[in-house]
């Protein structure tokens, strides 16, 4: 082999062992490249993971939440029909009660109710019909101060509306349920429910 030879011989194995060298280095940094690629595609997908379990989570915590509102609500509404319905049949029974105890209902409202000047007792055309006898005359014998006059029928189912020259004081059983209805139904419920 001639000197020439020699040296390109030489010069073709530095530049082999060179651009072996510099292959290495390119598949070490390609490698490192790669991997530090895969970590970060890692963490995002974790990430990812963790803030969709965050979301799911957070999810599931609002329709749990709805739920148990949407359950209470209807137990709430629930509630309030049986009171209602408790409520209406009480009246009921006391609108059909005997006139005897009907009527000393009717009584005591009249005299924790009136005032001090002559009024008028104004009944439905039913219970003017089954009014016992003398009971007006009973009534004033209890009032002190006051005196009340059977007035005109009233357009009510049960109870009565006493009439004075400047107000109305309305005893009908219905208003006085409405009156109360808070009250009732608070009493109600802790009767029914607990």
């Amino acid at each position: 082999m001639s000197g020439l030879e020699k040296i390109i011989s030489q010069i073709e194995y530095e530049s082999n062992d060179r651009c072996r060298t510099i292959i290495e280095e390119a598949n070490k940094k390609a490698d490192e490249i790669i991997k530090d690629a895969e970590e970060s595609a890692q963490k995002i997908l974790s990430d990812n993971d963790e803030k969709t379990a965050k979301k799911l989570d957070s999810m599931a915590q609002i329709a749990l939440s709805s739920s148990e509102f949407a359950k209470s609500k209807i137990l709430l509404k629930s509630k309030l029909e049986t009171i209602d319905e408790t409520l209406k049949k009480s009246l009921d029974e006391i609108k059909n009660l005997p006139d005897g105890e009907y009527f000393e209902i009717i009584k005591a409202l009249i005299i924790s109710n009136s005032r001090n000047q002559k009024g008028s007792l104004c009944l439905s055309e039913k219970d003017k019909k089954r009014l016992p006898k003398g009971f007006v005359e009973s009534v004033n014998k209890e009032l002190k101060d006051s005196e009340i006059v059977l007035g005109d029928s009233v357009d009510i189912d049960g109870g009565f509306i006493l009439v004075y020259e400047d107000i109305d004081i309305n005893c009908s059983f219905d208003a006085i349920a409405s009156s109360k209805l808070d009250e009732l139904r608070d009493a109600l419920n802790s009767v029914l429910f607990d």
